[in-house]
């Protein structure tokens, strides 16, 4: 399922599923997530912020906005028909050299059933240094990519993806990792089996470090950022 493989950023850090949508069965909950993406683009550090809102039922609308009454409410878009995940995810054009605003942001959350959830997520001033990719090695005969990546201090785990696009449907999502490095064939684990890979077609790989906003509590729904460096290859 795309909503499974888009929650949590497919690394396997938890995340709510879906319910029953009958409110007399379950109690409308969910949470929000705001972190901030950082990248190197055309040598210089840059940001845009990725937000998630998770329900444990099908949502009709999410919000958020920051904490400062004057600030701007983005209503997050649906992912999937039958949504319980929204969310914001950057275009080229929302990368800026200026960091987001550190703060708590205030998500409300509206199920299907017009129940309206109200719920917080802070993003803390912590960051890690852009991730860049050193050595990325294709046999398109093969279809075996070695990838190398430069250390990024202070990151909690490093984690590799395969998508049709930036941000779209995952084919391959790692464990996580604390290498450097990372050799992937089509035999590897973590390739999603239920999608055909198509000839020709061109897919990106993405190297991310994730800091979280408690190293301790290493789940889905609270990054506090992720640098990620990418590359295309043609299948």
């Amino acid at each position: 399922m795309k909503n499974k493989l888009i929650l949590a950023l497919a690394i396997s850090l938890g995340a709510f599923t879906a319910c029953d949508n009958d409110s007399s069965k379950i109690e409308f909950d969910g949470a929000g997530d705001i972190y901030v993406r950082c990248q190197k683009i055309e040598g210089e550090t840059q940001y845009a912020p990725v937000i998630y809102a998770y329900g444990n039922m099908y949502m009709s609308s999410a919000t958020v906005a920051f904490e400062d009454e004057e600030s701007p409410e983005i209503s997050l878009e649906k992912i999937g028909q039958n949504a319980t995940t929204y969310a914001f995810l950057p275009k080229a054009e929302d990368f800026t050299t200026t960091d987001f605003e550190n703060g708590v942001y205030n998500f409300t959350l509206t199920s299907t059933d017009d129940e309206v959830l109200n719920v917080t997520d802070k993003l803390l001033d912590i960051r890690i240094d852009p991730l860049e990719i050193t050595t990325f090695e294709y046999n398109k005969d093969e279809h075996s990519i070695e990838i190398e990546w430069g250390t990024v201090e202070n990151r909690d785990i490093y984690h590799v993806k395969i998508a049709t696009e930036i941000d779209g449907q995952i084919v391959y999502s790692s464990n996580r990792l604390n290498d450097n490095k990372l050799t992937i064939i089509p035999t590897s684990e973590g390739w999603d089996r239920n999608y055909d890979m198509k000839a020709g077609t061109t897919y990106t790989v993405s190297v991310s470090a994730y800091k979280f906003e408690n190293s301790n509590l290493q789940n889905g729904y609270h990054i506090n950022q992720e640098s990620v460096d990418y590359h295309e290859i043609e299948w």
